[in-house]
C-alpha cells in the first residue's frame, strides 16, 4: 500500500513539474512602418508561466524571391519589454529596433517549442507553436499591419456561447486595423513547423465549435481542457494583398471562469503528506517538523513541492 501511494505522489509532483512548463500558448506578430529604413517588428506571446522566456528573441526573416519562393533573409531581433498577467497566464511584449527594409514580399516567423497536451490536437506536445506575418513593403504600400487592442480571452466557460465581439474597431475591440484598409479574418490550421516554404498543420486535430468572421468569433467549449486554433488575417490596400498575419491561440474550457478566477486568488490548503506518501494532516495551522519535504495539495487541484525549514 505504502508503495502504491508513493508512487501517486511522485506522478503528482513530476506532473506539476510538467504542468509549470514554459508552453506558448497564443502569439501574434505585427509591423509598423513610415518608410523605408523605419520598419519595426512587434511580437507578443501568452505563456503558461513566467519562467523560461528569454530577454530577446531572433524571428526568422525570409523574402520572397523572382519565382516566388521565400528564400532564408536572416534575423530579427526583438526584445522584451513588458511583461503582464491575464487570465492567469503570462504575456510578453517584444519590440525590434528600426530597421531599413529593400523593396519586397517578406515573411517573419516566431518558431518554439512547444504546445500544451491539447484536448483537439493529440500529437501538440510534440509541435512546434507556428506565428507569423507577410509584410509587402514596396512604393504601393509601407503600412501597419492590425494588431491587437484587447487579447481574445484564455478561459471560456463550458456549454456557453462564449462570443469575442466586437472583432474590429478602435474602443473595447479586440483588433485595430490603423490604416483603413481592407482586411478579412478567417479561421486556419494549427501549425506544428515551418519547412521548405509550407506551413505544415498538426495532425489529427479538430476543428469544430468555432466560427470566426468580421463582426465576432464565437467559441462553444464542450469538453473541459486546452483547445488550440488559428486564427488568420488578410489585408488588402486595394486589390493588393500587403499583409497575412498567422494567429495561433488556445481555448481553455472551464466549468467557470468565475470558479476560475477565485481559485488564483485564494486557493486553500486541503492536505498535506510526506515525502514517502504518507498523509499527515488537512492544513498547515502547526504540527508539521522542519528541515523536512512536504507535499502539499491545494483546493484547485494544484500541488506544491515545499521544504520547511527549523524555526
Amino acid at each position: 500500500m505504502k508503495l502504491k501511494t508513493l508512487s501517486l505522489v511522485v506522478a503528482l509532483v513530476l506532473s506539476s513539474f510538467t504542468i509549470k512548463a514554459s508552453y506558448i500558448v497564443g502569439g501574434m506578430i505585427s509591423v509598423a512602418s513610415n518608410g523605408s529604413d523605419s520598419t519595426s517588428i512587434g511580437l507578443f506571446v501568452v505563456a503558461e508561466t513566467n519562467t523560461q522566456m528569454p530577454q530577446s528573441i531572433s524571428l526568422q526573416r525570409w523574402k520572397k524571391d523572382a519565382q516566388g519562393w521565400y528564400q532564408t533573409d536572416g534575423y530579427i531581433t526583438v526584445s522584451g519589454v513588458t511583461q503582464s498577467n491575464y487570465h492567469g497566464f503570462y504575456v510578453y511584449n517584444y519590440g525590434s529596433d528600426y530597421v531599413n527594409l529593400d523593396s519586397g514580399d517578406y515573411r517573419f516567423i516566431y518558431q518554439a517549442c512547444c504546445w500544451p497536451i491539447l484536448e483537439n490536437a493529440t500529437n501538440s506536445w510534440n509541435s512546434d507553436i507556428v506565428i507569423s506575418t507577410d509584410y509587402l513593403h514596396s512604393n504601393i504600400w509601407s503600412g501597419n499591419t492590425p494588431y491587437m487592442e484587447q487579447l481574445l480571452p484564455i478561459n471560456v466557460q463550458k456549454n456557453a456561447v462564449n462570443s469575442m465581439k466586437p472583432v474590429w474597431g478602435t474602443i473595447n475591440s479586440h483588433f485595430v486595423n490603423p490604416d483603413n484598409d481592407s482586411v478579412n479574418l478567417s479561421m486556419t490550421e494549427l501549425y506544428q513547423y515551418y519547412s521548405n516554404g509550407v506551413f505544415v498543420p498538426q495532425t489529427p486535430q479538430t476543428l469544430t465549435n468555432v466560427l470566426a468572421n468580421n463582426d465576432s468569433i464565437t467559441f462553444v467549449g464542450t469538453t473541459l481542457g486546452k483547445h488550440g486554433y488559428g486564427f488568420q488575417i488578410d489585408k488588402y490596400h486595394g486589390n493588393t494583398l500587403v499583409s497575412v498575419q498567422r494567429i495561433q491561440w488556445m481555448f481553455k474550457i472551464v466549468n467557470s471562469t468565475l470558479d476560475i478566477e477565485e481559485n488564483q486568488i485564494e486557493k486553500e490548503v486541503i492536505g498535506i503528506w510526506d515525502w514517502q506518501g504518507r498523509y499527515i494532516q488537512k492544513d498547515i495551522k502547526g504540527g508539521l517538523s522542519g528541515d523536512k519535504l512536504y507535499l502539499i495539495r491545494y483546493s484547485d487541484g494544484s500541488y506544491d513541492k515545499v521544504f520547511l525549514m527549523k524555526q
